[in-house]
């Protein structure tokens, strides 16, 4: 069996799945326990930040035991819910594993990232490794996640994968070429503000991107 060489890093929430209406349930029934309310709009505009960083930014006089506790919560709901892959993700992700290596990089913690998949019905070992904010110092849009995955693969990542422009922000400082997927909650003129290498519809478009072109 030959070597693969090259590495794709991709998102999971609103990459691979479908991820919106589990957190904004999630954070609100988390939030609820503190009496306090949301606005759902701010919450859509700032999912694919890490949990602590979005709850800060939503309430800043929170102090870090109550955050803590309000994630801790926002694990437990997350975990227990259905969840639902992005259409064409799987057989995306069975073609592209022929020549890469792949590699979840992602903003939730490493503990649910393989529960969420199988909750999908996403086998967890379709991917070669698996980072999560807790395996790093510093989650996205710091590049922290994806150098990691690197460094245990020894491979340089050629692509990042995701819907934010947290991803795109955190490819870019790694050194790494960026494609966004409109999946998410993010506007595509937001997402070309930050210049990602590509923008496509979703990841089941991956493939044959990268079978008919190279990123330049």
């Amino acid at each position: 069996m030959k070597q693969k060489k090259k590495l794709i890093c991709f998102d999971m929430d609103n990459t691979i799945i479908d991820a919106t209406k589990t957190h904004i349930i999630a954070y609100k029934k988390a939030l609820k326990n503190y009496g306090l309310k949301v606005n759902e709009s701010k919450l859509r505009s700032l999912l694919g930040m890490e949990g602590h960083y979005l709850i800060k930014k939503l309430y800043p006089k929170l102090k870090k035991e109550e955050i803590n506790k309000i994630m801790e919560t926002h694990h437990k709901v997350i975990i227990k819910k259905k969840q639902k892959s992005i259409k064409g993700a799987v057989k995306s992700l069975k073609k592209l594993r022929k020549e890469y290596e792949l590699a979840i990089v992602s903003n939730c913690r490493s503990d649910e990232i393989p529960k969420i998949l199988r909750k999908a019905k996403i086998n967890p070992d379709i991917f070669d490794i698996k980072i999560g904010n807790d395996s790093v110092n510093h989650p996205k849009p710091f590049p922290d996640e994806i150098l990691k995955a690197e460094k245990l693969l020894h491979l340089k990542a050629d692509y990042i994968v995701g819907d934010s422009i947290y991803d795109i922000i955190a490819g870019k400082r790694a050194k790494v070429k960026t494609i966004a997927v409109l999946t998410g909650n993010t506007q595509i003129l937001i997402l070309k503000k930050y210049k990602p290498n590509k923008i496509l519809k979703s990841v089941a478009d991956l493939p044959k991107f990268l079978l008919s072109k190279n990123l330049k």
